[in-house]
């Protein structure tokens, strides 16, 4: 009988070893988007379409259309305009493939697409970085052991029903800006810079929530050319598409586009806010929280700014920033990820449907720092849940609003400078030899420069 457990154990352990093989890569991500589209159509089938803002969505579009170009008279039953142009384009062309928006159902399909292609970017883009992380180990058990971990980092980014909620139930424009978002990211990756910058600035085009990734953007812009030529251009692409994209406003009224698409100092209302409902209605609306959460959002950004430039100095031995050299895939995605976290830490307000900004980078940060070297995989698993719970309870409630800020106040604190995280910046090709029987592995290392 021992005999035949040990027999078991050791097929099991055998099958736990070969599964984590680079050839099942995409076997995995190829499941759980099969999983998840299986899993929206239920939604679809069995769940309610709730309304919110289609209908004045679809208003907003109906007064576009019929000529009117200042922004100022441009309004939904929810109030006036405040996306850019780029959301006008979007939801014109849902609106001709919904009978004029009265097509719900069908909306709701072509959500479940736009939610199953921005998963199966994001699952892309964790399995590169799994391939990657596993260049940092010196064992072939240790490297068979970060693939599963990072697989069941994988399997959260398919677990949250708000983030379901948000893309196939509500039918909100932040769903098309992250996918945009996620696809820049995937060509930043593979060192697409231009390609990149132009889909990033589509998604700043629809949402401009997609600006709190652009403190990341710059300095890797800054840092992965040989000049500030290249910089430019990169920058003169974003500029160029929205000015492209808001041209029929900006020619007609321009301080009204510009005002409203991009309004920056805009009050939210306290009864919709997720993350500050401990504090009063006065306190919350109040001018110094605003300059507050101004000043610590620059304040922290600036210091993570610095440790970056300051590992990269160590990594490369060069005091200039332009480093005319590939990124390591790693530091891009997690120096997007920290820059946008950062954002939502200090966020004036987080309304539910903000949850889709950072849910799918979560995992990315816990395992990448914090959960490597910090927090036990209970830990981390349970800080996912304390924020899917927070964003789960409606109407919020100071309970749930002070749990949501106590796990983005963990998940920050165990944000570490790559260097501190033994993350390579520039690009190598460095892998561990595994050696099973000693526990050593030999390194590898050739620049990509």
């Amino acid at each position: 009988m021992a005999s035949n457990d040990e027999n078991v154990t050791k097929k099991l352990k055998q099958l736990y070893t070969y599964l984590a093989h680079p050839w099942f890569d995409m076997s995995y991500v190829l499941f759980l988007v099969l999983c998840e589209t299986i899993l929206c159509t239920v939604i679809i089938r069995f769940v309610p379409y709730t309304e919110i803002d289609w209908e004045a969505y679809m208003q907003e579009v109906d007064m576009y259309e019929s000529g009117e170009l200042d922004y100022r008279n441009i309004r939904g039953g929810t109030g006036p305009l405040v996306y850019p142009a780029g959301f006008l384009y979007v939801y014109s062309f849902l609106k001709s493939a919904t009978n004029n928006g009265q097509n719900v159902f069908q909306a709701q399909v072509y959500f479940s697409f736009i939610y199953i292609w921005n998963l199966a970017i994001v699952l892309i883009m964790y399995s590169i970085l799994t391939r990657r992380m596993t260049m940092y180990c010196t064992t072939h058990s240790q490297q068979v052991n970060l693939v599963w971990s990072w697989r069941i980092a994988m399997a959260c980014c398919c677990l949250s029903k708000r983030i379901h909620s948000i893309f196939v139930l509500r039918l909100f424009n932040d769903g098309p800006a992250m996918l945009l978002l996620y696809l820049s990211i995937l060509f930043f990756l593979h060192n697409r810079w231009n390609i990149g910058c132009f889909f990033f600035s589509c998604a700043v085009s629809i949402k401009m929530n997609i600006l709190l990734f652009a403190p990341g953007l710059l300095l890797l812009l800054l840092q992965y050319p040989n000049s500030i030529w290249d910089t430019v251009v990169c920058l003169g692409i974003c500029a160029t598409v929205q000015l492209i994209l808001g041209a029929p406003f900006l020619l007609s009224y321009p301080t009204s586009y510009v005002r409203k698409a991009f309004e920056l100092d805009r009050v939210f209302f306290y009864k919709w806010t997720v993350n500050w409902k401990f504090l009063s209605e006065t306190t919350f609306v109040s001018k110094p929280l605003s300059l507050l959460l101004l000043l610590l959002h620059l304040s922290v950004l600036a210091f993570l700014a610095i440790q970056w430039l300051q590992s990269t100095r160590r990594e490369t031995k060069r005091r200039r920033i332009f480093l005319n050299t590939r990124l390591s895939p790693e530091y891009i995605f997690y120096t997007m990820a920290v820059s946008n976290f950062v954002g939502i830490v200090f966020a004036r307000t987080l309304h539910y449907q903000f949850y889709s900004w950072y849910f799918h980078t979560l995992p990315l940060l816990l395992w990448l720092t914090a959960g490597s070297y910090y927090y036990p995989l209970v830990m981390r698993i349970s800080l996912l849940g304390a924020i899917e719970y927070a964003f789960n309870v409606f109407p919020a409630t100071p309970t749930s609003s002070a749990v949501l800020q106590v796990a983005h106040l963990l998940v920050l604190l165990g944000i570490r400078s790559p260097q501190s995280l033994g993350m390579n910046i520039v690009e190598t090709t460095t892998r561990a030899t595994p050696n099973e029987e000693t526990g050593t592995g030999k390194n590898h290392d050739t620049k990509q420069d």
